[in-house]
């Protein structure tokens, strides 16, 4: 089975909740408005009190506040909003996945982090419209749930080859998947972000973090994505001062980044992220 029928095939197993349905079929009405998205969202409390918080948060950075949905999808804007509401959505979506097999706490945890992140070395990289990197940062291992969902045993089998101590090599888990199934969650993600017509710098975000050789062109948020990636797992592990030991030697020149900047972000971004999870994850994850 390839990346793109493991999608087509999950679709039958999970599915975005249908708000994300009616806000796609909306965003492509003729009839679509500020408004009429207002008052969609609006019939989804949980929702509604999110959307507000994101909006006052610092990851937009407002100076005001911002206390009704029409004022928040005009500061986050109608499209980088529909984006938003389905990131956010996929932490209800992949919530089959047993318990033993999958820390889904620790997994949000861990993509939240890497969407702050990634939005700071976004800003220092003079990306445009860095908050995006955020939503970037959030789906860049959604792949991995599916293939969970999918393949619940063999994913087993790749957490095990990961945490195996004894191990000669010191393998990647794309590269494990790879092995096991002819791509990895990276190809996986890709697929599911053209099944839910995300924008193509999503796509590419969520492909070239791990490939960011096989691009035929420089993927700058592709890169940033890969610096957080790897930092946020390195902090995870308690190894941030080695964490450069993973970083494709592509980003540094791509970037214009180097390591202390790097340490800097990590000091810097620790509000923000706790922030952040509290906006989402409680609401989110159980």
């Amino acid at each position: 089975m390839t990346a793109h029928a493991l999608v087509q095939d999950i679709n039958k197993l999970v599915s975005l909740p249908e708000i994300c349905n009616k806000l796609d079929q909306l965003m492509d009405s003729p009839h679509n408005s500020i408004q009429a998205m207002a008052k969609l969202i609006s019939q989804d409390v949980n929702l509604s009190a999110r959307l507000l918080k994101l909006a006052n948060s610092s990851l937009y950075g407002f100076s005001g506040r911002v206390d009704s949905i029409p004022r928040a999808i005009s500061i986050i804007g109608t499209t980088e909003l529909m984006i938003l509401i389905m990131a956010t959505s996929t932490m209800m979506t992949f919530k089959e996945i047993p318990g033993h097999l999958f820390n889904m706490a620790g997994f949000w945890r861990h993509s939240v982090y890497c969407g702050v992140f990634a939005k700071r070395v976004a800003a220092l990289c003079n990306v445009l419209h860095p908050d995006r990197l955020f939503i970037a940062g959030l789906l860049h291992d959604i792949g991995l749930l599916a293939i969970c969902t999918k393949y619940p045993d063999m994913a087993n089998q790749i957490f095990d080859e990961l945490d195996d101590k004894e191990a000669t090599t010191n393998k990647k888990i794309y590269e494990i998947e790879q092995e096991l199934f002819g791509y990895d969650h990276a190809e996986v993600g890709r697929e599911l972000a053209i099944k839910w017509r995300l924008p193509e710098y999503l796509q590419d975000a969520i492909y070239y973090h791990h490939h960011l050789e096989e691009a035929d062109k420089p993927i700058l948020d592709a890169a940033v994505i890969h610096i957080a990636s790897e930092a946020t797992h390195a902090i995870e592990v308690g190894a941030i001062e080695n964490f450069d030991e993973e970083i494709n030697e592509m980003v540094w020149p791509l970037t214009g980044l180097n390591r202390e900047t790097i340490d800097e972000i990590h000091d810097e971004a620790l509000p923000e992220l706790e922030e952040m999870l509290g906006i989402l994850l409680p609401s989110a994850v159980k």
